[in-house]
């Protein structure tokens, strides 16, 4: 039987597992134009209010929501897309289901990525060294969280495009 990993001291009240994220992993968000833009988060989440909180608090914090995908195939499907995003919020269960696949093709691919989870720990052992954020969280959490993955926002709130 497969056991939990052991869980690392946390400077964040213990919601997180591996919270110094490797500084390869950091994205420094630049446009095309050299113009710099808040760091733009993809959320892969099938419970709509978790979703919906981590939306707005990113969106409060100054980071910018590129899109939510609350299922497999719609997560495949953005991760297949124009590439508008720079790290990734996965949820490890979706739809009743642990699904790997998706963590796979996001290292394959080299993009920064956490979980978000309640269950404290990564059911695949070769995803281990991935950053966890452990729900329940508070608004402080995650935004010390998103900054350790992608950096700060740029400033305060963004506008969002509708």
């Amino acid at each position: 039987m497969l056991q939990p990993p052991q869980r690392d001291p946390s400077p964040l009240a213990g919601t997180t597992r591996n919270p110094s994220i490797p500084k390869d992993r950091k994205v420094r968000s630049q446009s095309v134009t050299g113009r710099r833009h808040p760091p733009r988060l993809l959320i892969i989440e099938d419970e709509f209010l978790i979703a919906l909180l981590i939306e707005e608090m990113s969106r409060d914090f100054g980071y910018r929501i590129s899109g939510i995908a609350h299922d497999a195939p719609a997560a495949n499907k953005a991760l297949l897309a124009k590439r508008n995003f720079d790290a990734v919020l996965l949820d490890v269960n979706l739809d009743g289901r642990s699904g790997p696949e998706i963590a796979d093709r996001l290292v394959k691919r080299g993009i920064p990525f956490a979980f978000v989870t309640g269950y404290g720990y990564v059911i695949e052992p070769r995803h281990e060294t991935i950053p966890i954020l452990e729900k329940p969280f508070s608004g402080a959490e995650l935004r010390a969280f998103l900054e350790k993955l992608v950096g700060p926002a740029l400033g305060g709130p963004v506008a969002q495009p509708a």
